[in-house]
């Protein structure tokens, strides 16, 4: 396994709250190279959330040795446009191997970030994590998860459905 020196996505919105398009971009492009990886191996990562996406700075070597404190606040005052990073899929815990021609009735996962197939019980296939990276695209623009509840009945309700609404002033564009 590699070392990644710089926290995870999940650290990273927490400290700067909402991220540009361009750097979501930047970000998204390593992931989907990541997930094509895995899907060519016929593997469902079933798990995609920010918390499992591991930043590197390859040229910011003393990062890892920051207290979580002071890597924090070094986060929230880097341009991402502007400095060399790896971002990198990591926790296959719950990944699984998709036999051909078949999709997985099991349900796992992080119910924020989990497709109405997977929450109905369907089967489903590979497309969970391409929903999973519209939920973290949405999330690390806008802040937030699109779908949100206290209740769990509710939030499956709300994903089923898709209820959600779209709050910025910028056109989304990436």
């Amino acid at each position: 396994m590699e070392y990644c020196n710089g926290s995870d996505l999940a650290v990273l919105l927490g400290v700067r709250k909402q991220l540009t398009q361009r750097e979501v971009s930047l970000i998204l492009r390593q992931v989907v190279k990541g997930l094509i990886e895995i899907w060519q191996l016929h593997m469902i990562h079933r798990d995609m959330k920010l918390a499992n996406i591991l930043l590197n700075f390859p040229d910011n070597p003393e990062v890892g040795q920051m207290s979580r404190i002071d890597k924090k606040k070094w986060l929230a005052s880097i341009d991402l446009t502007k400095i060399r990073f790896e971002a990198k899929i990591s926790d296959f815990g719950l990944s699984t191997i998709l036999e051909s021609s078949t999709s997985q009735l099991s349900i796992c996962g992080t119910p924020l970030y989990s497709s109405p197939q997977l929450l109905k019980k369907r089967g489903y296939s590979y497309k969970v994590d391409i929903w999973a990276l519209g939920i973290m695209c949405y999330e690390l623009l806008m802040g937030q998860t699109p779908f949100h509840s206290f209740e769990m009945n509710e939030l499956l309700d709300k994903i089923n459905k898709g209820i959600y609404t779209v709050h910025t002033k910028d056109p989304v564009s990436v």
